[in-house]
């Protein structure tokens, strides 16, 4: 028989922990629970469960700094962490695993829902019998059972007791009303257990009745909005054409003009003093020339590369402006490396992670600010300040097969900013700190020819 499989689950509220510990227990596995965690890294320095579920949201460290912890020590970096959380979405998600979490369980996970998770990490087997799917059945009825046990607390209890009062005397029956106390007080325990877990099924079921109706509205109001703006990445590839255009025209005739002065030159000076006058570093002009129009396109790339502060650096919208950059640079039989260096602004923000984040307003300050950071580019990784569409594009766009050009991608340090910040002080305006911010939120664009 195989080694029983240990959990740990890591939750503040008392009664999550209680759901998510019952449902575990039915799949055969040994569960431990903390409410902190602080007092789940704490444990995991003498203890090795075999999958930790964490929740997001908890005093003092919060979920994800925990999973960093323990992915950052060597000695719990292999234990498989599934985040246990009502937070959801694509976003949160590649931000979950980012940091090195398995999977992302909702609150109101569904007990074949959590099957697969546990069957993908290894904790179950691959086939379940009839009583384990029975099982399952009573937890969905969660709120009709709940219903049930009010009608047993009113009914039955009355029933027993007067049962025992008329066949037992007052004077003689003194050790079954001991045991008669004891058997209630242990009923009241697992009615009020059935009480949270009803309660949870409730909260569960009006929490996805609230989203729907946010869902629906929000959709409402989307359509009624006008479309958004294209994003402003026209200017950089009009800029390119043009100047690539004065550049090939600018060498042509620099290059007629130079070749008919040599040539009146020549006819008028002898063959000592022609060989005399010929100047040495003559081939040095026409490179000094095109390091100077290189500098003039990588001027003009530059003029409108800042990025919104709820925005990845690589995204949709810059990555059409690489796209037609490279395609352009394609065309000019341009050889070289195209170098993208990414930096990222640190916002005074109000709200939280678990209801959004939003820019504090320009009149408050500093002391005020909930956050200060960048809520969706969390490390200065090259791979976190590119969206999945931009890699695809990396990888598969038809300038970059061969040799000729190159992509570079580097993340500056937010360490080292482009912009000074303000004086980090309690009095310092908040307005003043995220417009340096803003001009730190930038893609630098830089053409190296060969």
């Amino acid at each position: 028989m195989s080694e029983q499989k240990r959990a740990l689950v890591v939750d503040d509220s008392r009664s999550a922990r209680l759901v998510l510990r019952r449902m575990l227990e039915k799949h055969e596995v040994l569960v431990d629970t903390v409410e902190s965690a602080t007092d789940a890294l704490e444990f995991l320095t003498n203890n090795r469960p075999d999958v930790v579920f964490m929740d997001h949201m908890m005093p003092g460290m919060n979920g994800f700094e925990a999973v960093r912890a323990i992915k950052d020590n060597p000695r719990t970096a292999t234990i498989p962490v599934m985040m246990y959380t009502s937070k959801g979405g694509d976003l949160y998600l590649g931000q979950a695993r980012a940091l090195g979490a398995v999977g992302v369980l909702p609150k109101t996970v569904a007990p074949a829902e959590l099957y697969e998770s546990l069957q993908r990490i290894g904790l179950v087997n691959e086939r379940r019998n009839a009583d384990d799917e029975a099982v399952e059945q009573d937890d969905e009825n969660a709120s009709e059972r709940l219903e049930d046990l009010h009608r047993q607390q009113n009914d039955d209890i009355p029933v027993a007791a007067a049962a025992f009062s008329e066949t037992r005397p007052d004077d003689t029956d003194e050790p079954i009303k001991v045991q008669l106390r004891r058997a209630l007080d242990e009923q009241r325990v697992e009615i009020r257990k059935d009480l949270l877990m009803g309660l949870d099924t409730v909260a569960r079921q009006s929490r996805e009745a609230i989203d729907r109706l946010l869902d629906e509205k929000s959709e409402a109001l989307r359509k009624k909005l006008p479309p958004p703006a294209p994003p402003p990445s026209v200017l950089p590839t009009v800029l390119l054409i043009v100047l690539l255009f004065i550049s090939v025209m600018w060498n042509f005739t620099s290059h007629n003009e130079e070749f008919n002065e040599t040539k009146r030159s020549l006819t008028t000076m002898t063959p000592s003093a022609q060989a005399q006058d010929l100047p040495e570093n003559k081939p040095e002009t026409e490179p000094e020339r095109t390091k100077q129009i290189w500098e003039s396109v990588n001027w003009a790339l530059n003029q409108n590369t800042n990025y919104p502060w709820d925005e990845i650096a690589l995204d949709e919208a810059r990555m059409q402006t690489v796209a037609q950059l490279l395609e352009q640079l394609s065309n000019a039989d341009f050889t070289g490396k195209l170098a993208l260096e990414t930096h990222v602004g640190e916002f005074c923000l109000q709200g939280d992670e678990e209801n959004g984040f939003t820019l504090a307003s320009d009149d408050m300050t500093l002391d005020q600010c909930k956050r200060i950071m960048n809520p969706v580019q969390h490390t200065d990784s090259p791979s976190t300040h590119q969206s999945l569409a931009f890699a695809n594009l990396v990888a598969s766009a038809p300038p970059l097969q061969g040799d000729a050009i190159t992509l570079d991608i580097q993340a500056a340090q937010r360490s080292e900013p482009l912009v000074a910040y303000p004086p980090r002080e309690k009095t310092t305006k908040a307005g003043t700190w995220n417009r340096a911010a803003a001009a730190n939120n930038r893609v630098i664009i830089r053409l190296i020819p060969d």
